[in-house]
């Protein structure tokens, strides 16, 4: 069975599978689900400092907590109702501290587990930048184009 880390790391590695179907999502909805991921990777990036300072991971561990009820409003109509529920249980229980930090704690493998954190916190943080970036549908063929791109005059 996979630790905290590795678990974090399937779910960045899931979400951003779904960048496409966020970016076609209404402004509104781009919006919830950027900001919600660029606080779960911020957390992840606090969840890393701790544990390197070996101090448990209190405020990244109960923000992730949080941010794990927060998926089924910004990301249902994205993934799906089953997918959804998965990654929401996952990152609740990726995000126990004390588990996460005995994990760390005790490993032999301290590098290898920081890394994957590390990556998890960089893709949602690509995810999110990705939604924010994205352009808005009726942006996506201004009507003074042709479909090929050239401007119409």
């Amino acid at each position: 069975m996979a630790g905290p880390a590795e678990t974090l790391s399937f779910i960045a590695r899931r979400l951003i599978q779904f960048e496409q179907r966020f970016s076609q999502a209404d402004a509104t909805r781009k919006r919830a689900a950027s900001a919600l991921f660029s606080q779960m990777s911020h957390s992840i990036q606090v969840l890393v400092a701790d544990l390197n300072r070996d101090q448990l991971p209190h405020e990244a561990c109960r923000d992730l907590i949080l941010y794990s009820t927060r998926i089924k409003d910004c990301a249902e109509e994205e993934l799906g109702a089953t997918e959804t529920d998965r990654l929401s249980q996952a990152l609740s229980e990726a995000s126990d501290k004390e588990k996460i930090y005995l994990e760390y704690r005790s490993s032999d493998r301290k590098k290898y587990l920081e890394e994957e954190l590390e990556k998890a916190s960089i893709l949602i943080q690509a995810l999110a930048n990705g939604i924010y970036m994205a352009p808005l549908p009726e942006e996506s063929a201004p009507a003074d184009t042709h479909p090929d791109g050239s401007r119409v005059i």
